[in-house]
């Protein structure tokens, strides 16, 4: 397995030694491995998540260009526009809990 030198503050060395002396870690390599391992799932979540916004963002431009959109103008309809999409999405995930 390679060999790395890290700098730590303060701060992590301490975070390090209490991972050791709780028993939760033998040893600093395993709680820097779990901490990459960590920040390794974060960066493969926030890619899908930049993925799937990217694709609503295609998917609501095409609506644009469409004309398949809603204009809004006043803050009350702007309320009741919501509402309404509150009440669509409520009714849609209590048929999906009834379904199963």
């Amino acid at each position: 397995m390679p060999t790395r030198n890290v700098n730590l503050t303060e701060h992590f060395d301490r975070f390090i030694e209490a991972g050791i002396t709780s028993g939760r870690f033998s040893n600093a390599s395993e709680v820097v491995r779990e901490g990459l391992r960590l920040l390794e799932q974060r960066e493969e979540e926030d890619k899908a998540k930049l993925e799937w916004l990217r694709a609503a963002a295609k998917e609501g431009f095409d609506a644009a260009r469409r004309g398949d959109y809603v204009t809004v103008n006043s803050e009350e309809e702007l309320d009741a526009f919501l509402d309404q999409i509150h009440e669509e999405a409520s009714a849609e995930l209590a048929a999906e809990r009834k379904r199963g």
